[in-house]
């Protein structure tokens, strides 16, 4: 696993990192062949590996998906206080989460699974940060965002192209030109909008990208350190940042700290030893930059209390703060949410798609998954020969150019009207580099769910 992997699935999760601080979990969820359980800290089974899917605990709870893919909720003992009844399912947070159940909408419910509210014309809904819940609806111009309080009331109307979460009052929102600035939770524009991507603020702090570059800002929106850097991340009172492909660390009033000496590293995060890459090999650092933990693992992770993830020859184990494994390397890997927790205060599990079956929705879903290149994604909204033609273009796929999948990622869909008769539909959408032509989508309900079908002539 290397880092800039991580930094893809932080920005694809909630376009955020930097928390202070680590993960911290009793138990740690680990995956062995091809199904997910958790361990204690000293390397004991607690919980059976037995789930298709499993997330870090919070709060007592952990939101896992069984052997069929159906998702609820666990507790410390591996008992279900949630039963799996559910197509998707987010982590708890604030006490309550978002889950789906099957052919319906996001729906809201308590640590005792007992509903709250439902969010009936929602497309996607994401946890709660600060009482506000980022929510999305389907329009003409794409897939526009706005917030819900736990009420479910409508707090800010849904008119931003992407958004993170709130974090000290404020959050980064993306307008239709691509540009990010933050908002209040009245909707004021606090920091007007001039990054090209920006995270939420971390100790009154955070990052930003404009010109290619990253810098850090405060939230009057001044810079505290200017978008001169290749990357960076937030490290307590100083920062780890990229320079010419090194690594090391600056104080705040950016002196240096540690020299950038390192082809990767990981933040400190209060602790007294960080993650850090010689060559290609990695080992842990002390505070003065010196290796105390020798360069010796193919991938290092920072710590987590007394213990660090490492991988060994495709395996992954826990180590001590001496280097010894106190968790052999025997795991075939470890959740995805485990790292997402490790970087941001949210969860690779941070958010729910709606599942109600209507062809308005299965074309959106068809559409993003197929301009975006995610055929996996488009075939499940697919009668078999549009399957079979999806195939065809995925083969295909790989002798595109970067700058054709940059363009193609960058594609946004506007769904425009539907019309239904019987058991067909036809959805008339537009496309962001396209807006001024109308296209026409059909689809079939094949044994009462709606799938996209071309005809032959439409190849």
């Amino acid at each position: 696993m290397q880092k800039y992997l991580l930094v893809i699935l932080l920005s694809v999760f909630a376009t955020s990192c930097g928390r202070q601080g680590s993960v911290s979990n009793k138990l740690l969820p680990v995956k062995y062949g091809s199904t997910y359980g958790y361990i204690d800290r000293s390397g004991k089974v607690v919980v059976p590996l037995v789930y298709k899917r499993a997330g870090c605990y919070e709060g007592g709870v952990a939101v896992v998906a069984d052997t069929n893919g159906n998702w609820g909720y666990i507790d410390n003992a591996g008992k279900y206080v949630v039963k799996p009844v559910y197509s998707y399912a987010a982590t708890y947070s604030e006490g309550v989460a978002w889950v789906v159940p099957h052919n319906g909408c996001p729906t809201l419910i308590d640590k005792n699974g007992v509903q709250q509210l439902v969010l009936q014309d929602a497309q996607s809904v994401e946890m709660y940060s600060e009482g506000m819940a980022a929510y999305s609806t389907l329009t003409e111009n794409g897939e526009l965002w706005g917030f819900v309080n736990k009420k479910g009331k409508v707090v800010l109307n849904p008119q931003y192209n992407a958004v993170s979460y709130f974090s000290g009052g404020m959050c980064a929102v993306m307008n239709s030109s691509g540009k990010w600035g933050y908002v209040d939770k009245k909707g004021d524009l606090g920091i007007q909008y001039l990054f090209d991507n920006a995270h939420p603020f971390v100790g009154g702090k955070a990052k930003v990208a404009a010109g290619g570059k990253y810098g850090v800002i405060d939230k009057k929106g001044n810079y505290l350190l200017s978008p001169i850097y290749d990357d960076l991340d937030l490290d307590g009172d100083q920062y780890l940042v990229k320079n010419k492909g090194w690594w090391g660390w600056i104080s705040a009033k950016k002196q240096e700290v540690i020299p950038a000496q390192f082809t990767d590293a990981y933040p400190f995060r209060g602790n007294k030893m960080a993650a850090a890459k010689n060559g290609s090999k990695w080992g842990y650092i002390n505070t003065k930059g010196k290796f105390v933990i020798a360069p010796q693992y193919d991938f290092a992770f920072g710590y987590d209390g007394d213990r660090a993830l490492v991988e060994m020859s495709g395996k992954y184990g826990f180590i001590d703060q001496l280097g010894n494994y106190v968790i052999d390397p025997i795991y075939d890997h470890v959740p995805v949410d485990y790292y997402i927790r490790y970087f941001a205060n949210t969860s690779a599990f941070y958010n729910v798609k709606t599942d109600i079956n209507e062809p308005r929705s299965i074309a959106y879903k068809w559409l993003t998954g197929f301009y975006h290149l995610d055929y996996d994604e488009a075939r499940k909204y697919a009668t078999t020969d549009t399957r079979a033609m999806i195939d065809e273009l995925a083969a295909l796929s790989g002798y595109l150019v970067d700058s054709a999948r940059r363009q193609m990622l960058g594609i946004t869909i506007g769904i425009k009207d539907c019309r239904q008769a019987a058991h067909r539909a036809i959805v008339t959408y537009t496309l962001s580099d396209n807006k001024s032509q109308d296209q026409l989508l059909f689809l079939i309900d094949s044994g009462g769910q709606w799938k996209v079908q071309f005809r032959k002539e439409d190849k």
